[in-house]
């Protein structure tokens, strides 16, 4: 009895911490938190935007050249003979004004050929004097005769005359001739000029044609600058000829930087095929006596002063997503591609001339996917220093496609 007893009691108390335990369920299922169900909150990537303003631009356009004598000459001997005698200003490096002599051949030939020639045309004209003499003679017997009409050439010794005559021309030619080589045996400077070669020395024998030396005329100077085709069009030149100062020339010297003023003399009519460069010959102004001191073999750096072109607009590179197309963002704060027309560029900065409009903002931040209609948030920046050391000068052969030059 006692045993039932106890097996129900303990039943019971099982019973009872079952009701309990689904009680305490119940209960918690009943006060169970209920989460609120809210729509997905879109994020939009923050993208940098800046403004395209349309202004007037210049462009300085950068080469480089080897400092070159307007004149160069080599000197040579007009006769031959022995060099007799020498110019001590004559050595490399000295100056000598125009005119002066360098080398004297021996003149003793000369001289005895130019006597010769003399007294060649003294019998010359004496022979032509006495044929007119004649001549008159004979057209006197011929009226005293009382003949009518003109008389016969040969009687009053017309073909005599004339060869008198012509004998005098010739010997007065060669006269000339003599008195011309003798002339040239001193070899003379054509200009003022500077010695860059000595060919001869005293007791030297020449030749006709032998060289005696080279000289370059003391100023002014040029350089050769080479330029890429499509940056011709931004050169502003006048029937070939550019404005005085329009170009400045930087060169080393002992005590610093030196930058002189230049002009674009001429053009050359080759474009080089190599590098597809036109070259510009500009001269350096100021380089008389007294002056910096410029000289032929000197690699100098020069600044060429392009026109003005009256409306282009600034482009970073990052707004380009490839060679010919930069990001828009619409006003909707969409992504848009648009085309645009390069024409310049120089360092990070890409000068366009359409494709976009006055107050369009360009997309500055590159995005994993720049799909058309992508749903931005911009932020306006300002527009990104460039580098501030000058772009070298361009390989044409190097440039990207977009840069072919579209100028308005």
């Amino acid at each position: 009895m006692k045993a039932a007893l106890k097996r129900f009691a303990r039943i019971f108390v099982s019973l009872g911490f079952l009701a309990v335990a689904a009680g305490v369920s119940a209960l918690l299922w009943a006060t169970r938190p209920v989460a609120e169900r809210k729509p997905p909150e879109e994020t939009l990537p923050v993208v940098e935007v800046m403004e395209v303003r349309f202004e007037p631009v210049s462009f300085d356009l950068p080469s480089q050249g080897v400092v070159e004598a307007r004149r160069r000459s080599e000197l040579a001997a007009e006769v031959s003979g022995r060099v007799v005698e020498v110019n001590p200003a004559f050595e490399v490096g000295m100056r000598l004004g125009e005119g002066e002599w360098l080398v004297r051949i021996d003149p003793t030939d000369y001289r005895a050929a130019s006597a010769a020639a003399a007294a060649s045309l003294a019998d010359a004209e004496a022979a032509l004097v006495s044929e007119e003499a004649r001549a008159e003679l004979a057209l006197s017997d011929w009226s005293r005769m009382g003949r009518g009409g003109d008389p016969p050439d040969l009687t009053v010794r017309g073909p005599q005359v004339r060869s008198a005559r012509a004998q005098v021309v010739s010997a007065a030619a060669a006269l000339a001739r003599a008195e011309t080589d003798l002339a040239r045996c001193e070899v003379r400077v054509p200009f003022d000029c500077i010695v860059a070669a000595k060919r001869t020395e005293l007791g030297s024998f020449l030749a006709p044609g032998s060289p005696v030396g080279e000289v370059f005329a003391t100023g002014p100077f040029e350089v050769r600058l080479p330029l890429p085709v499509d940056r011709l069009q931004f050169v502003d030149l006048a029937d070939g000829v550019g404005t005085p100062g329009g170009v400045e020339i930087h060169l080393s010297t002992g005590s610093g930087s030196t930058t002189l003023p230049a002009r674009i003399v001429r053009t050359e009519g080759e474009i080089d095929r190599s590098s597809r460069s036109a070259f510009l010959v500009a001269e350096i102004e100021g380089t008389g006596e007294g002056a910096v001191p410029v000289q032929p073999g000197l690699f100098v750096r020069a600044t060429i002063r392009g026109r003005t072109v009256p409306a282009l607009a600034r482009v970073p590179f990052p707004a380009f997503v490839d060679l010919e197309r930069v990001a828009v963002v619409a006003p909707d704060d969409t992504l848009t591609l648009r085309r645009v027309e390069v024409v310049y560029r120089e360092g990070e900065t890409v000068y366009v001339s359409g494709g976009v409009a006055e107050g369009d903002r360009l997309c500055l931040t590159e995005l994993p996917s720049m799909i058309v209609g992508l749903k931005v948030d911009p932020v306006e920046v300002s527009f990104p220093e460039s580098r501030t050391e000058s772009e070298p000068l361009l390989d044409p052969g190097t440039a990207p496609a977009n840069l072919t030059p579209s100028v308005p």
